[in-house]
Formats: structure tokens, C-alpha cells, sequence
């Protein structure tokens, strides 16, 4: 299922995986939100490991949204106020 779909850069395979890693951990509410889009929880004695991206895979996301961000925006500068959001404090 990994890799079969890529959305702005998101590999929704690998993010329906996540939640069967971790399902005894979700809140009943969030069984249910994940269950109403059909990603169930997994069989009894089903292990479900997450599924790991290397860093060549993280790479390229990054490479593609900042492509894309350059494409909607026309620059790569980075905004006032995220420069002040990283200014460490006095």
C-alpha cells in the first residue's frame, strides 16, 4: 500500500498505516473518525509495524513541496514573522 498513492507529497499509503501501528494508543473518537474512512482497526494478532521512509524518501517530499511552494508563491524567502518565530528570547 506504500507508495501507491503520493499526494502534494504525502504518501497516503504510509499514513493509513500510522494509525494500525498505534490503534490500542487512539481515543475511542478517533477509532471511529478513522474507521468512518474505512481504515480499520488491525485483526487480533495482526502486527502492523509503521511504515519507515529513509532520507533519500524524506528528501525528495521536501524538494517537492518547496517546488511547490516556489510555483504558488514566486520565492523561497522565508516571512518576517516566521524569522521572528525563531529569534531566541533575551
Amino acid at each position: 500500500m506504500s507508495g501507491e498513492l503520493v499526494v502534494q507529497g504525502e504518501d497516503l499509503g504510509a499514513w493509513t498505516v500510522a494509525p494500525q501501528a498505534g490503534w490500542e494508543r487512539l481515543m475511542p473518537a478517533q477509532q471511529f473518525l478513522l474507521e468512518s474512512i474505512e481504515v480499520e482497526a488491525p485483526a487480533d494478532g495482526e502486527v502492523v509495524a509503521p511504515v519507515r521512509r529513509t532520507q533519500d524518501d524524506r528528501r525528495a517530499a521536501n524538494i517537492a513541496a518547496t517546488r511547490q511552494f516556489h510555483t504558488r508563491e514566486g520565492h523561497l524567502r522565508q516571512s518576517d514573522r516566521a524569522s521572528a518565530a525563531q529569534l531566541p528570547g533575551p
